[in-house]
């Protein structure tokens, strides 16, 4: 009971754009729109400069480098992420989240990208080329990256996206999308037959079970996703699926409302032999977010994860609440309050609290 009112409350009191999909959503945009890869991530395309220098940020500048008369379609340019942790009784915990330099081209239809990343003392190259110019609305894309089936968060810290670096009594916590795999070579195929449908297939080489039985090990998937577009509000909802070396598939439902400033984004993954054979795991997220005005979100969030679907014990549920600013292009500045509970028969049941700020530069 204690819980569903805080649910209640929390879903009652906050609102926001905290990740990045929440924007496509207020646009009516897919990710590709503004990013490199089609699912969203990389360098960000010039529709989605247009989109922070208009949408986002409280005050645009202009680079000393930038020549806006300039058509070259060439760029370059740095992502980079600083996180600092508070725990009652722990010391403040301060750390590089990412590195990374990537460089690339619009040619009309075709957009290639290329990226060299440093995450936890390894370094990682992704990148790929994409070309839209296909009938009915249809692209194809062959690149080195995660497949995206559900919301592409950019916090890794949420449990569709890997979980926690920081383990809490769990071998394992959340899904496996998480910078630290291997990334794939991946095939994507897609289309948009009618307005608001996208249907894409995926096929790459193995990157879950990466000491598969063979480098010819494969995974596939599919998706689907539809956006409606309203006066009143837009909503989008999607259903994917991912089948690896036939020991390991996931299912993904995905579903979003914006209207006025507020987005709720919701997910549920479930997989099924990654923890263990046989065993199904299963995380979901629930998102409400509020834009107070332009360059200020709000952001409020529930988080569950199951490591056995048993859905009574060994789970770990976060409530997470904070604020996301962008005071000029190229600067992004997080602060949140989370409490986690894991309920384990040997574990205490009392809050665990942290208090997360991050900083994010990019250019």
């Amino acid at each position: 009971m204690k819980l569903f009112i805080r649910i209640t409350l929390l879903c009652l009191t906050v609102s926001s754009l905290f990740a990045l999909p929440r924007f496509a959503l207020m646009e009516e945009v897919s990710c590709g729109s503004c990013h490199s890869y089609q699912g969203g991530g990389g360098n960000r395309t010039s529709y989605g400069e247009e989109y922070a220098r208009e949408s986002l940020i409280m005050k645009d500048i202009v680079l000393p480098w930038e020549n806006e008369d300039s058509e070259f379609p060439l760029y370059f340019g740095l992502d980079t992420r600083y996180q600092l942790i508070a725990q009652a009784d722990e010391d403040l915990r301060h750390f590089p989240m990412q590195f990374a330099l990537y460089g690339g081209a619009e040619l009309g239809s075709l957009i290639a990208h290329a990226e060299v990343s440093r995450i936890s003392e390894e370094f990682r190259v992704t990148g790929g080329l994409r070309y839209e110019g296909l009938p009915l609305e249809s692209w194809v894309s062959l690149a080195k990256a995660l497949p995206v089936l559900g919301w592409r968060i950019d916090d890794h810290s949420i449990f569709t996206r890997g979980g926690n670096l920081t383990r809490q009594g769990l071998s394992r916590e959340g899904m496996p999308y998480t910078p630290f795999l291997e990334s794939p070579k991946l095939l994507e195929i897609g289309s948009s037959p009618i307005v608001g449908l996208d249907l894409s297939v995926m096929a790459g080489t193995s990157f879950i079970q990466q000491n598969g039985l063979a480098d010819s090990d494969l995974f596939t998937a599919l998706k689907a996703s539809y956006l409606y577009s309203g006066d009143l509000f837009s909503a989008q909802v999607g259903l994917a699926y991912l089948d690896e070396n036939k020991l390991l598939n996931a299912s993904v439902a995905s579903w979003g409302v914006s209207s006025y400033g507020f987005v709720w984004l919701g997910e549920w993954a479930q997989m099924n032999g990654w923890i263990q054979s046989g065993i199904t795991n299963m995380a979901t997220f629930q998102q409400l977010s509020y834009r107070l005005f332009q360059g200020l979100d709000i952001v409020g969030r529930y988080e569950f994860f199951d490591p056995d679907i048993d859905l009574t014990t060994g789970a770990i549920q976060r409530t997470s609440l904070g604020v996301e600013f962008f005071p000029v292009r190229g600067v992004e500045m997080k602060l949140s309050y989370r409490t986690s509970t894991l309920d384990l028969p040997d574990t205490s049941s009392d809050p665990e609290s942290q208090i997360l700020s991050q900083i994010h530069f990019y250019l």
